[in-house]
């Protein structure tokens, strides 16, 4: 579970919530994922989701109603999800044919909430005023009324919003071997790293919605996917919360977060 500014996003395989820790979350390669995100806040929030650099709602956004939650599956594609989210391995392949970016492997959650509404009430005013040769009496009235008023500035879900750009992710351009020259080697790469591509297709539909004015300030929330463990053990099911870490070195289990064996201390990493 990642925390940020009143709003959690987790990733999810198999109807199960994975373990989160140092913004690291661990899968088997070839495993399919969703997006559980969720409000705490009163306010609406708009959210943008990029994974490896690619903005994967095209150009949408998701509104996410104050304390509620909600599922992304995977691509979106209008107001229809197309394929799931698919961690796969990044191979020498891949990086060879799509080049090695430097944010593979990140899923990046930008949101921003709703302007907070303020409302200011000012109570009637008597007041008695005194003249020389006469009395009367004054009043002057000032009218209850509210501090902002509400307006659709932002589109529906379904357009783009304004002011906001997403710069293309950089990549690592590889020179072409002459004619005459010995093949090029394939690029080297982090052996645990791993990309995000379409997996099998979803029916998961969105309906279009509004917010009120946003806040100029936006939050930002990242979590790394990773298919080996920090020691290069490969991953061969996934760590959810609910996991008993199991010690290679005494077999002792341990609580999912638990970073070391309580019985002999080898780290659990």
């Amino acid at each position: 579970m990642t925390y940020q500014n009143k709003l959690v996003t987790v990733v999810k395989s198999n109807n199960a919530i994975l373990r989160e820790k140092d913004g690291c979350v661990k899968l088997p390669f070839g495993s399919e994922y969703s997006l559980l995100l969720k409000n705490l806040e009163s306010r609406k929030a708009r959210v943008k989701i990029t994974i490896d650099g690619e903005d994967v709602l095209s150009g949408n956004s998701l509104i996410l109603n104050g304390n509620s939650d909600m599922e992304l599956e995977g691509f979106l594609r209008g107001s229809t999800v197309s394929n799931r989210f698919k961690f796969t391995k990044k191979t020498e392949q891949i990086v060879k044919h799509r080049g090695d970016r430097i944010d593979d492997g990140m899923i990046r959650v930008e949101f921003w909430f709703e302007k907070a509404r303020r409302e200011e009430v000012v109570d009637v005013v008597h007041e008695h005023y005194h003249h020389d040769h006469w009395s009367d009496w004054g009043w002057a009235y000032s009218y209850p009324h509210r501090w902002g008023s509400i307006y659709d500035c932002n589109a529906n879900a379904g357009d783009t919003m304004r002011g906001i750009t997403t710069n293309a992710s950089p990549t690592t351009n590889f020179a072409s071997a002459s004619a005459s020259s010995a093949p090029e080697p394939l690029p080297q790469i982090n052996s645990d790293e791993g990309i995000t591509v379409k997996g099998s297709q979803s029916d998961q539909v969105f309906s279009t919605g509004i917010t009120n004015e946003l806040e100029e300030t936006s939050h930002v929330i990242l979590i790394q996917l990773r298919g080996y463990t920090g020691s290069g053990v490969k991953i061969e099911k996934p760590v959810t919360v609910r996991t008993k870490l199991e010690c290679p070195t005494c077999g002792t289990k341990s609580k999912s977060n638990a970073a070391f064996c309580a019985l002999c201390g080898t780290s659990l990493e």
